[in-house]
């Protein structure tokens, strides 16, 4: 299979148009936030919030951490946390349309919008970071990923999911190693998930130690 023309069309039609890389990724969020939950775990059988965040919660057991929920979304992986004792978590994602949801539902301390194929400006840098969904066929790329990694204080854990077809499809491997040796993090483990069960996607989810 070809790196430059993935076969997204066997997809769902909703995941087709959204790893669709010539998609405006922002836009159609903004139309799927009211629908967003059902479709995926009515529908689609989407397991990587629960998933992510447990291996999260593993890993930190703190749950007085100041946690960033990258992609946040509707808030399914925050929710997660919050069932757990994790009070300290702010969201952050690109959709205006998912925040305005996520905001009424009070799951976060604070929400921002932002677009990680840029870096963040923050004034205070989180302990750690959870990150579900974010990279896959679309942007932003894995060349991107020391933007999301950055927001956490060094030494700080960061637990991102990759989507596994995009992960196989456009040799995700190398090039996650390669961002971390260029932009000092580490890549301490990476653990292969569920994520979207019906469609027979899996995840890879990168353990990831801020280093610099």
């Amino acid at each position: 299979m070809s790196k430059s023309t993935p076969e997204i069309d066997r997809f769902d039609d909703r995941l087709s148009r959204v790893y669709d890389p010539k998609g405006d990724k922002a836009r159609l969020y903004d139309e799927w936030a009211n629908t967003y939950d059902q479709d995926l775990l009515g529908d689609l059988g989407y397991v990587a919030h629960s998933e992510v965040g447990a291996i999260f919660a593993e890993l930190i057991t703190d749950t007085s951490t100041a946690v960033l929920d990258v992609a946040c979304g509707t808030g399914l992986a925050g929710r997660f946390l919050r069932e757990r004792g994790y009070e300290q978590i702010d969201g952050v994602d690109f959709s205006e349309g998912m925040l305005d949801l996520v905001r009424s539902r009070r799951i976060y301390q604070k929400t921002w919008q932002h677009d990680f194929t840029k870096p963040a400006s923050i004034d205070k840098l989180y302990q750690a970071l959870i990150c579900v969904g974010l990279f896959s066929y679309n942007v932003p790329m894995i060349s991107d990923m020391h933007n999301v990694v950055n927001c956490v204080e060094p030494g700080g854990l960061c637990v991102i999911s990759v989507n596994g077809a995009a992960w196989a499809e456009l040799e995700f491997k190398p090039q996650v190693y390669q961002e971390a040796d260029d932009h000092g993090f580490t890549i301490n483990v990476i653990r292969k998930t569920g994520y979207i069960r019906n469609e027979n996607i899996d995840a890879r989810v990168l353990v990831v130690q801020r280093n610099l």
